[in-house]
């Protein structure tokens, strides 16, 4: 079964023909390098990188866009108090005030850095997501090791977050079609309240059902690997290409490090 986030997955393009086992190594790298790195420098560089690769990818705008609109917002709330919680004697010149809050330029450094880093690792993961079928990243990561039950909560959280999704759009509509229109009253909260009950008193018995039918097929807990993920000469090359950026993004932090230690 083909999933909506799967529908670039087969379309020929130079990320969509890389080997899976490679193309999650070296993303997995990147995602977590860049989540941590401290320089502006190296944050920016993954960006453009991370466009790069979203070129050779070929995913629509539209596409990429929507699936990182809803974490990109919560990431922007969360800079924008960044802007105000850095001060004191570190805090660098202010700025500008809003009522009784200071910014200063540390803090708009530091919100910057956390808009960059974060569009970087969210622009990787959509890619990832969106080039590779989501049963072979999980034989990937099988491979890799990761504990079962991580893979089992990933598994079935993704397969089943748009049957989720699908049966909330039709309860909303249901109400819809029965005249019910949203408000700020006591109605529309009780009537919200019962459709969240419904909702997972529904999800409880198709997780049961669902369930129950895994495991009269044999369903162990275990994922079931038929294929192998054979890695060739070139795939190692941009394994090591990987860990080459992954860790020279790194050196700037490396040497404030050592520098502070007095090494």
């Amino acid at each position: 079964m083909k999933l909506p986030s799967e529908t670039y997955s087969a379309i020929d393009a130079p990320i969509q023909r890389m080997n899976p086992m490679t193309k999650v190594i070296v993303f997995l790298l990147l995602i977590f390098s860049v989540s941590f790195v401290k320089s502006m420098e190296m944050a920016s560089f993954v960006l453009l990188l991370s466009v790069l690769i979203w070129i050779l990818s070929k995913l629509p705008v539209s596409y990429v866009l929507k699936r990182m609109a809803a974490p990109l917002l919560f990431v922007f709330i969360f800079a924008v108090a960044l802007l105000f919680s850095v001060g004191g004697a570190d805090g660098g010149d202010i700025v500008g005030s809003v009522w009784i809050f200071n910014i200063t330029s540390a803090g708009i450094s530091e919100a910057v850095l956390i808009l960059v880093r974060a569009t970087a690792a969210l622009l990787l993961i959509t890619i990832l997501l969106g080039t590779t079928k989501f049963d072979l990243i999980v034989k990937v990561l099988y491979d890799l090791k990761v504990p079962i039950f991580i893979l089992q909560i990933l598994m079935f959280s993704y397969r089943y977050i748009f049957v989720f999704s699908k049966e909330m759009e039709s309860m909303k509509n249901s109400m819809a079609s029965k005249g019910f229109t949203p408000k700020i009253s006591m109605r529309s909260l009780t009537a919200a309240a019962n459709t969240i009950a419904m909702l997972f008193i529904n999800g409880f018995e198709r997780a049961d059902a669902v369930y129950q039918s895994m495991v009269s097929k044999g369903y162990t807990g275990k994922p079931a690997i038929i294929t192998k993920n054979q890695m060739h000469a070139k795939d190692y090359v941009i394994v090591v290409m990987g860990i080459i950026i992954a860790v020279g993004i790194q050196i700037p932090a490396i040497v404030s490090y050592l520098s502070n230690a007095g090494i």
